[in-house]
């Protein structure tokens, strides 16, 4: 299990794959199902859409 939160280096963000189990800072955890980047001006969000309903999001 990968654990995420703001201080994830962006080297890990970019490593997870669909099917990797997920962990965040709140216990929200799951595997991915989809992964979406959006870079928005200066920072980066990471959206991984997670099987089991719910949504993790990783701000850059």
């Amino acid at each position: 299990m990968k654990k995420l939160n703001k201080k994830s280096s962006i080297q890990q963000l970019d490593d997870v794959k669909q099917g990797d189990l997920i962990k965040d800072d709140t216990g929200k955890t799951g595997e991915v199902e989809n992964i979406e980047i959006l870079n928005r001006k200066k920072e980066t969000q990471y959206y991984y859409k997670l099987k089991d309903d719910g949504t993790i999001l990783i701000i850059k």
